[in-house]
């Protein structure tokens, strides 16, 4: 560096100054000081400080946020050869200076003038201080000369080792290292300073006059040279011996790569959301706070392999990512969060980076069906047993296009067709017709609200919705799905997922404590004791025998699972009063897998998961909720079952058709079913006018037993068992099916054996 006009200028001006009589010192000193910072400040101006996210036990390092790497430390932990190399190379007087070295200027300013460049500096480490704390490094005259003066009055306000250990916690030592504890932890990995060597010592002493020059990762000979330069230093100052200088010279420099440590990425980086939501940004990343997260570490490992094994054994089946998300349902901690298959890999059937957990937007399919049926409960009056039917009829679509939803194909390759059954059956069954025909009751601004009212701020484009919205059509994130679900798994009460449990500022205050969350209840508790009863059934092999056999953890939990058009997304989200895991599985491209589904790839993965998380605790159900009360109600109780009418049992009723049902007191039947059993025969009347010629279609073909699957077997009033032709609109007419696929084993589950044809789970 050539010698420029400060430099040169800066010189003469100290010079000129030793010349001056007092008045003219004193009058220039003051000209200069009018309106400079408090000496004073040095001690209380934040020093931008490392933010350190831990797991929920405080043992485990996640990440780190910092703007400056820096941990402070006293300077009765820095060792005394550390000190001594710093005060060599960069201020040789330190010890006895007021602050500025006049003979320090002047046998820099002799040097820079003979070579025509800097070859020395004037600044002492005081100087140097009052640079990077107060004054920043303008290259101004004007700065340097309050620099000096501010070193002065530093040097009256505060004790040299006060000074010398604000400066090894200040200064930068390259590579995001501020302060030497940073530093030696940057470079040789060392947070114990007193392991340091001689030669690591005058290394990093070197380094603040020009980090990026004595970059031993950068620059090695560089570095080794101004290594050289400290040691020698040192023996002149009388430090340390020749012999140990030369000794240290030798020793080879081992440094390792900056890096910072990342571990559970995506959870990390939604940690990072939530605390800059919390505490600004400003304080996340410069105010030295300990985050204990909600992070159970065990649980995160258990779920990252798990995750990669279940996912390594279904690449045949062309399925490359997955996502997961456990958390406590009582409080809202979110203990285990894998975003992806694995955050380094990036493919485009699989982008790793990407957290598929909190930000993708996926279609749920079917496990979005709980809103649909929760709504109409609340706007409907409907309940477990409330009479369906799950009968094909078609509509246009708004577009021109018909649609012709229906059930997914089973292993004959064709939809079946139940008729009349409960809503406990066909959420358990995962049925796609009985769900549309409660969102055509209620409405999808009804459905919409609901999801509101469970705590989910997400809204849709209303105008482009239809029927297909009340079984998975629209788009929504795995955490909010998590932690809607964790409403109806608390019984009603809504808590806010957090991912942080405390955050501690520097001195080890609590300033947010999110270990007490405050509920709102915002479901009846007894509805959601209702549906917890309901999908407890999908675990249970004598509950369901589509989900059952290959969903059971050995003790009571609840699940639903979910499917999607075209085999782009299986779901699956269950829980026991203590634990709600839900996973997400699917390419990050969108692509077909194949032969895969919602109980056999999410639910399996889910189930030996579960198995373990839960393991060592109790075992537990949820308590009965006073106000709710039993009814003995005309349904088929056989596990292929749950068809009739779900009304108080009339004389038409089968007399094995008995099943009792849970209800809100106040909405149990209250009416026999003598109107839907009519002298040996069923009256089976569409809810909606335009879906009867549909209805009356399905009831000409079962009535000669198309439609029978071992579950329907009696005549319907006004159709003789024969087949009839299609009534107007073209029923058999081919349209889209629904998003709604129900899961299809490629072997025989165990438990009782499936009806003909079929069921897929």
């Amino acid at each position: 560096m050539k010698l420029g006009p400060l430099a040169s200028g800066l010189s003469a001006f100290m010079l000129a100054m030793l010349a001056m009589g007092g008045v003219a010192a004193a009058a220039v000193f003051g000209y200069f000081a009018a309106d400079l910072p408090a000496a004073h400040d040095l001690a209380s101006v934040p020093i931008p400080l490392s933010t350190h996210i831990y797991d929920r036990s405080g043992e485990h390092l996640l990440y780190t946020l910092e703007e400056e790497r820096r941990e402070l430390i006293g300077l009765d932990k820095i060792p005394q050869k550390m000190q001594d190399a710093t005060v060599s190379i960069e201020d040789k007087s330190f010890w006895s200076n007021p602050g500025i070295d006049v003979g320090g200027i002047i046998r820099a300013f002799n040097a820079n003038q003979a070579s025509g460049k800097i070859t020395q500096g004037g600044s002492t480490i005081t100087q140097q201080l009052i640079k990077t704390r107060l004054l920043g490094d303008d290259p101004t005259f004007t700065r340097k000369i309050k620099e000096a003066i501010l070193a002065v009055e530093a040097t009256r306000t505060f004790s040299k080792k006060q000074i010398l250990e604000m400066y090894f916690n200040q200064i930068y030592y390259g590579n995001q290292a501020y302060g030497i504890r940073a530093a030696a932890k940057t470079y040789f990995g060392i947070t114990d300073l007193s392991k340091l060597t001689l030669g690591q010592e005058a290394l990093l002493a070197g380094l603040p006059q020009a980090p990026s020059a004595y970059d031993p990762i950068q620059n090695m000979d560089g570095a080794k040279a101004r290594r050289a330069d400290v040691l020698d230093s040192m023996v002149e100052n009388g430090y340390i011996t020749k012999v140990e200088a030369d000794a240290a010279k030798d020793e080879p420099i081992k440094v390792q790569a900056a890096t910072t440590s990342l571990y559970a990425p995506h959870f990390t980086f939604r940690v990072r959301e939530q605390l800059i939501r919390d505490v600004g940004e400003k304080a996340a990343y410069q105010g030295g706070l300990t985050v204990l997260t909600s992070l159970d570490w065990n649980m995160q490992q258990l779920a990252e392999k798990e995750v990669k094994d279940h996912v390594d054994a279904l690449k045949g089946n062309n399925v490359n990512n997955a996502a997961m998300i456990t958390l406590d349902p009582t409080t809202g901690e979110v203990l285990a969060y894998v975003g992806s298959y694995d955050y380094y890999q990036n493919t485009p059937k699989m982008r790793g980076d990407y957290d598929h957990a909190g930000i993708a937007l996926r279609q749920p399919g079917s496990t979005f069906k709980i809103f649909t049926y929760l709504t109409g409960f609340l706007r409907a009056g409907m309940t477990a047993s409330t009479r369906l039917y799950d009968i094909e009829w078609e509509l246009p679509d708004g577009s021109g296009k018909p649609y012709h939803p229906h059930d997914a194909p089973q292993g004959d390759g064709k939809s079946q067709q139940h008729g009349p059954l409960t809503i406990r059956q066909a959420l358990r069954e995962s049925l796609n017709l009985p769900a549309l025909q409660v969102t055509r009751t209620v409405g999808v601004d009804a459905i919409i609200d609901t999801i509101h009212q469970m705590g989910i701020d997400r809204d849709w484009d209303r105008s482009r919705l239809g029927l297909s919205f009340g079984i998975g059509a629209g788009e929504m994130r795995l955490i909010d799905m998590a932690s809607a679900y964790q409403v109806v798994a608390n019984l009603g009460v809504r808590v806010e997922p957090t991912l942080i449990m405390k955050i501690l500022d520097r001195d080890g205050k609590v300033v947010r404590d999110y270990t007490k969350p405050e509920g709102r209840q915002v479901i009846d508790p007894r509805m959601a004791w209702v549906f917890d009863d309901i999908l407890k059934d999908n675990t249970d092999p004598n509950g369901s025998f589509v989900f059952g056999p290959w969903t059971n953890i050995g003790r009571p939990a609840a699940l639903k699972t979910g499917t999607t058009d075209n085999l782009q997304d299986v779901l699956a989200i269950g829980w026991t009063p203590q634990r709600l895991t839900a996973i997400w599985m699917g390419n990050s491209d969108n692509s077909e897998m194949r032969g895969i589904s919602s109980a056999l790839g999410p639910g399996v993965l889910w189930r030996d998961y579960m198995k373990t998380v839960v393991g060592g605790l109790p075992v537990k159900w949820y308590d009965r909720p006073s106000g709710i009360v039993d009814k003995v109600v005309c349904v088929n109780p056989s596990l292929y079952g749950g068809n009739g009418s779900g009304e108080l049992p009339g004389p038409g009723c089968p007399a094995n058709f008995r099943f009792t049902e849970h209800y809100v007191e106040g909405t149990e039947p209250k009416k026999t079913d003598a109107d839907f059993y009519l002298g040996g025969c069923i009256s089976l009347r569409a809810p909606f006018v335009d879906w009867q010629p549909w209805y009356s279609r399905w009831a000409s073909e079962a009535v000669s037993g198309v439609h029978s699957y071992g579950r329907f077997s009696w005549s319907i009033c006004g159709f003789a068992p024969k087949p009839s032709a299609s009534p107007s609109g073209s029923p058999g007419s081919s349209g889209s099916p629904g998003p709604e696929r129900t899961p299809v084993p490629t072997r025989t589950p165990p438990g009782p054996p499936t009806p003909p044809p079929t069921k897929k789970p």
